[in-house]
C-alpha cells in the first residue's frame, strides 16, 4: 500500500487556527449576511480551503476541529488554557456554517473527544507517513512545527491575508536559503560587483521558490524552524517547556499560576527563561533533560536558578506542549478521500450568507447547474411576431428581456428582445421591421409588463421612435428597494443572489428570469411596505430619467479646449513654483519623491511611512495639515486639483459627445447609492466641484441651444429642512418658517452673536456644525472640519443639542431603531439596512451609528428630489412646454427653455419643486437663468 500511495498528499487543516485568523483579519468593511449574521470568518475560511484544494489537489484531506469537552491536558493541569478570553459571540454563530461548508465541499472532518485538533493531525500525519504520504498541515500555530520532518510540512497563511491567496511552505525555507548560500558562498558578497550579487540573490530566490513549489526537499536536513529562534523540530517541545506558552497558560520553567516563587538570595527580583534564553540553553545542552540534569554548568545565574527551582514545571510543560501521535481515531488517512461537492447545499449556504461571488465560482465549476430554459421560439418575421402576440391570453402579463450591443446607455444599441408569458418563450431580433411589429404591444398598456431595467429599455426603444407603456414590474428597482446594499443589481447577479442559478445566454431566458423575479419580489415589496415608494417614486422616475438621458445636454468643446490650454499654462507655472519652493526639480506625481522632499529635505513634521511601500504618506489629509505650516503642500494640492480636473473633465468630456446628436448623454444610475440618491456615469457629473472657481469654469462649457437659456433650480438647505421635519424641532421649524438664515440662527444659538455682528468665521463654523449634526459627526470629525480642538468641538455639539433638543432625541431614536431592527427608513419608507450596528469593532459600529442618523435625512432629501423631478416633468408635458429637463446634480435640476418660455418655465419649476411634498417647514428653491450653466448657477 505504501508504494501505491508514495508521494501523494495528505492535507490536514487546523480549522480553529484558520477560523481565528480569519476572524481577526483586517478588512475595510465588515461582512454580514442579509440576515445580519457576521460572515467574515466563514468567507475567508472557505476562500482558504478553495485555495488549498486548487493549489495542492490533495488525494486526502482532513479538517480537524477542537471539541468543547475537556482533554487529557486539562486533567494533567487544571489551569491549562484558563487565561483565554471568552469565546467571541460573533465567532460562535459562524462555526456551524464553517462545518456546513466543509460537508458541502465534500471534506471529511476529524475530531476526537479528550484530544485537541493538534493531536488528531499529529496522529494522521504519522499514519500517513507510514503509508508513504506527504502530510501538509495548514495552521498558523507554531507548536505544530515539532511535527515537521522530511514527510510533514507546514502551510501557514500569510499575515493579513483575507482571501486565502497566500499560503507558504514553512518546512525548511531557512535551510534552503542556507544551503543555497553555502553553495555560492565563494562567489557572493564583497567578491563580486553589486549587479552580479543581485543576480545570484535572484537565482537563489528562484531556487527557493522552485523547491517550495515542487516540495523536493528529501535531500536536505532541517537545521532550524523559522519563528522559533533557530531550534530544530525535535527541539521545539523542549524549547516550549522552557519558555512556556502564554496562549495555552503553559508555565514553562517558572512558578505555576498563583504560586509564589521561592525567595532568591538577597531578595532580588527573579527573572525567568525567555525565548532567547531557551534557544541558548537548547543549543548548549541539546535537550531539556540534559539542561535540567547539568543545570549547575550554566553560567547565567537566572537561568541556573530557573532550571534548578522549576524542574517539575518544565517537565509538565513539556508534556502539555507535546503533540500526541497515537490518538485512537475512528478514521485513518485512507478514509479522508474528498467526496463530490453538494452543489445544492453550497447554493443554499451562499444565498443565505450573501456569498454571491463564491456562488458564481461554484456554479462555473459545475456547468450542468445552468437553469434549463424551456424551448425558445425565434420570431424572424413580422407575421410570426403578430401570431405570437395574438396568442397571448387577454391582459396576460408578459416579461421582456433585452440584449444590448455596447454600453448599457444612450450609446448602446438594442440587438434583440426576449418574451415570456409564463407558457412560451420567444426571442426577436431588433430589426426595424420586427420592432415595428412589436410597437403596438410595447407602446400600449393592455398587457402588464415585467422587465429588468425599464429605463434602459425605454431609452433604447426611443431611439427607434417606439414608446414603452404598461410596465408594472421593474425587477431591478424591486431588488434595489429590497436590498440596497447589494454590490450589483444586474440581472445575472440578482438571479444568482435570489435564485441561486446562472443565467443562460438566451435573451428569452432573461425575460423568463424577470417574470420569475417579479413573482418573487411583489409579495416581498408589499410585506416590507415599499409598494407606494415603488409606484409613486421609483417606477415613474425611471421614465423621467430615460427622457432626460435621451435629450442630453449641449457641450461647447471649444470652451473646454480653451480651458484645457489655460490649465496647461497654469500647471506649468505651478510646477516652476513648486520646484522653487522645494529647492530642486522632482517628479511631482511621484509620492515617493514628494515624501522625500517634504519630510527629509524640508524636515516638515508629521511624516508617516506606509507599511507596505515604506514610503511617506502624501495623501490629501496629510498635505492639508502641512499646508498650514508651509506653502509647498498648498501648491501641491492646487497642482493635484487642476491635474485631476483637466484629465477628468476638460480633456475627457468632449469624448462623450454623441456623434448622432452632438450632445452629451450621461447615464443616471437609479440603483447604486445606498441612500436612494441618484449618481451619474459616463461621464460622472456629480463630482464636478461645487461652489469653487474650478467647478464654475467647467460649468461654463455646458450651454443652451441657440434661442434657449438654461435654468438652474437648486433646493436650499434641503437636508436641514428635512431634519427639522423629522425631528419636529420647534426652534428649527420656527427659523425655517420665518425664512431666517439657518446658519446665522445657529451661530446666534451657539455663540450668542446676533446676525448683524456675525463674521464669516461665525457662519462657517455654524454651517459646519449644522451639517456635521446631519452626518452624525463626532467631536473628532467636527474638529477636523472646523480646525478647532476636539474639546471645543464637543462643546459646540453639546450646545447645539441643548438648543435643538428634539434633534438629539430624533437622532437617538434612529440609532435605537437601527439597533432593534437592523435598519432605518426615510420619510417615504425607503429601507436602509445598517448591518454593522452590533459590530464588536468600535470604528465599524460608530460608522453604522452615523449611517443610522444620516440615512433617513439624506434618503428623504433624495426622495423629495425624485418627487420634484416627476412632478416637474409631468407638468411640462401636460402644458405642452418645449422646456426640457437636462440634468440632476445633488440638490439641483437644470433645464433648457426656449426664451419665449422662460417666465412660465421658471414658475412651473419653482412651484412644483417647492410643492413636491408638504413638510412642516417650507421647501425653498433658488432659481437662476443663463446662457450656460455657470451663469445660471
Amino acid at each position: 500500500m505504501a508504494d501505491a500511495q508514495h508521494g501523494k498528499k495528505l492535507v490536514l487543516i487546523d480549522a480553529m487556527s484558520l477560523i481565528f485568523r480569519a476572524f481577526h483579519a483586517p478588512m475595510q468593511t465588515e461582512l454580514r449576511s442579509p440576515g445580519g449574521i457576521p460572515t467574515k470568518a466563514i468567507y475567508i475560511f472557505v476562500r482558504t480551503l478553495r485555495k488549498i484544494l486548487k493549489d495542492h489537489r490533495p488525494a486526502y484531506v482532513g479538517v480537524a476541529f477542537d471539541l468543547a469537552a475537556p482533554t487529557f491536558r486539562d486533567k494533567l493541569f487544571e489551569e491549562y488554557k484558563a487565561n483565554r478570553p471568552p469565546f467571541p459571540e460573533e465567532l460562535a454563530v459562524q462555526l456551524p456554517y464553517v462545518r456546513r461548508f466543509c460537508r458541502a465541499l465534500g471534506l471529511p472532518m476529524v475530531e476526537k473527544e479528550g484530544y485537541e485538533a493538534d493531536d488528531v493531525m499529529g496522529t494522521l500525519a504519522k499514519q500517513g507517513h507510514e503509508r508513504g504520504l506527504n502530510a501538509f498541515i495548514v495552521s498558523g500555530d507554531q507548536d505544530l512545527f515539532q511535527l515537521v520532518d522530511q514527510h510533514t510540512f507546514i502551510l501557514k497563511p500569510s499575515r493579513g491575508s483575507t482571501d486565502g491567496e497566500s499560503l507558504t511552505v514553512r518546512m525548511t525555507p531557512d535551510e534552503i536559503v542556507e544551503e543555497a548560500n553555502r553553495k555560492h558562498k565563494a562567489e557572493t558578497k564583497e567578491d563580486l560587483p553589486k549587479d552580479q550579487q543581485q543576480m545570484i540573490k535572484t537565482s537563489e530566490e528562484a531556487k527557493l521558490q522552485g523547491a517550495l513549489q515542487h516540495v523536493k526537499l528529501s535531500d536536505l536536513q532541517l537545521q532550524s524552524v523559522p519563528g522559533v529562534l533557530g531550534v530544530t523540530p525535535s527541539q521545539v517541545v523542549d524549547w516550549l517547556a522552557l519558555t512556556g506558552d502564554p496562549s495555552d497558560n503553559i508555565p514553562g520553567a517558572r512558578p505555576f499560576p498563583g504560586q509564589e516563587p521561592p525567595p532568591t538570595p538577597g531578595g532580588k527580583k527573579r527573572s525567568y527563561i525567555g525565548p532567547k534564553g531557551a534557544t541558548e540553553l537548547i543549543r548548549k545542552f541539546g535537550t531539556l533533560d540534559k539542561a535540567l540534569e547539568d543545570y549547575a554548568q550554566e553560567e547565567k545565574q537566572s537561568y541556573r536558578e530557573a532550571l534548578r527551582d522549576f524542574r517539575k514545571e518544565a517537565l509538565l510543560s513539556r508534556e502539555l506542549a507535546t503533540i500526541r501521535t497515537d490518538v485512537p481515531l475512528e478514521a485513518a488517512p485512507a478514509d479522508l478521500k474528498p467526496v463530490p461537492v453538494d452543489l445544492s447545499e453550497l447554493r443554499a449556504l451562499c444565498q443565505e450568507l450573501g456569498f454571491t461571488s463564491l456562488l458564481r465560482e461554484f456554479l462555473e465549476e459545475a456547468p450542468a447547474s445552468v437553469h434549463a430554459a424551456a424551448e425558445v421560439e425565434e420570431l424572424r418575421t413580422p407575421e410570426s411576431v403578430n401570431k405570437w402576440l395574438r396568442d397571448l391570453e387577454e391582459r396576460a402579463p408578459v416579461a421582456i428581456g433585452l440584449a444590448v450591443e455596447g454600453e448599457e446607455s444612450f450609446s448602446g444599441r438594442l440587438s434583440s428582445l426576449g418574451l415570456s408569458d409564463g407558457r412560451r418563450l420567444a426571442s426577436v431580433s431588433a430589426a426595424p421591421a420586427l420592432l415595428d411589429a412589436l410597437k403596438p404591444f410595447l407602446s400600449t398598456a393592455p398587457h402588464p409588463k415585467a422587465v429588468h431595467n425599464s429605463k434602459l429599455l425605454q431609452l433604447l426603444l426611443g431611439k427607434s421612435g417606439i414608446g414603452l407603456a404598461g410596465v408594472t414590474d421593474d425587477t431591478m428597482l424591486y431588488s434595489y428597494l429590497l436590498d440596497p446594499l447589494a454590490s450589483s443589481q444586474a440581472l445575472e447577479d440578482v438571479v444568482l443572489r435570489r435564485q441561486g442559478r446562472k443565467l443562460s445566454s438566451s435573451v428569452a431566458d432573461w425575460a423568463d428570469a424577470a417574470r420569475e423575479l417579479a413573482a418573487l419580489f411583489v409579495p416581498e415589496i408589499a410585506r416590507e411596505e415599499l409598494k407606494r415608494l415603488y409606484e409613486e417614486i421609483e417606477l415613474p422616475l425611471s421614465g423621467v430619467l430615460a427622457d432626460v438621458e435621451a435629450f442630453g445636454v449641449r457641450l461647447d468643446a471649444q470652451v473646454l479646449a480653451r480651458m484645457s490650454g489655460e490649465f496647461d499654462k497654469e500647471l506649468t507655472d505651478l510646477t516652476l513654483e513648486i520646484y522653487d519652493r522645494a529647492g530642486q526639480p522632482f517628479d511631482i506625481d511621484s509620492p515617493k519623491q514628494l515624501g522625500e522632499i517634504l519630510f527629509e529635505k524640508l524636515k516638515l513634521p508629521g511624516g508617516k511611512r506606509l507599511k507596505k511601500s515604506g514610503q511617506y504618506s502624501t495623501e490629501a489629509s496629510v498635505l492639508e495639515s502641512l499646508a498650514e505650516k508651509h506653502e509647498l503642500p498648498r501648491k501641491i494640492i492646487d497642482y493635484r486639483t487642476r491635474t485631476k480636473l483637466k484629465s477628468t473633465y476638460l480633456d475627457a468630456l468632449p469624448k462623450f459627445i454623441s456623434p448622432e446628436t452632438g450632445r452629451l448623454h450621461t447615464t443616471f444610475n437609479q440603483t447604486v447609492a445606498r441612500t436612494g440618491r441618484l449618481s451619474s456615469s459616463n461621464p460622472n457629473l456629480q463630482n464636478i466641484p461645487i461652489g469653487d472657481e474650478f467647478g464654475l469654469r467647467i460649468r461654463s462649457a455646458f450651454v443652451a441651444d441657440p434661442g434657449c437659456r438654461l435654468i438652474s433650480a437648486d433646493y436650499s438647505q434641503v437636508e436641514l429642512r428635512v431634519l427639522a421635519h423629522l425631528a419636529n424641532d420647534p426652534v428649527l421649524i420656527e427659523a425655517f418658517t420665518r425664512g431666517e438664515d439657518i446658519h446665522a440662527r445657529t451661530a446666534l444659538e451657539i455663540f450668542g452673536v446676533p446676525p448683524a455682528l456675525q463674521t464669516h468665521e461665525h457662519r462657517r463654523m455654524a454651517k459646519a456644525i449644522n451639517y456635521g449634526v446631519v452626518y452624525g459627526l463626532s467631536s473628532f470629525g467636527l474638529a477636523g472640519r472646523t480646525g478647532t480642538s476636539k474639546t471645543e468641538a464637543q462643546r459646540y455639539i453639546d450646545a447645539y443639542f441643548r438648543r435643538y433638543s428634539k434633534v438629539k432625541e430624533s437622532l437617538d431614536r434612529l440609532v435605537e431603531e437601527a439597533r432593534t431592527t437592523g435598519r432605518v427608513r426615510t420619510l417615504f419608507g425607503r429601507l436602509r439596512p445598517v448591518p454593522e450596528i452590533h459590530s464588536q469593532d468600535v470604528p465599524s459600529r460608530n460608522r453604522a451609528e452615523r449611517e443610522a442618523m444620516n440615512s433617513p435625512v439624506q434618503g428623504t432629501a433624495a426622495d423629495l428630489m425624485k418627487l420634484a423631478m416627476i412632478k416637474v416633468h409631468a407638468r411640462l408635458a401636460r402644458e405642452k412646454m418645449r422646456t426640457r429637463m437636462l440634468l440632476t446634480v445633488h440638490d439641483e435640476l437644470v433645464f433648457e427653455a426656449p426664451e419665449a418660455e422662460l417666465g412660465p418655465a421658471r414658475e412651473i419649476v419653482q412651484a412644483e419643486m417647492e410643492g413636491a411634498y408638504p413638510l412642516k417647514v417650507p421647501l425653498r428653491v433658488d432659481i437662476g437663468v443663463g446662457q450656460n450653466w455657470k451663469e445660471a448657477k
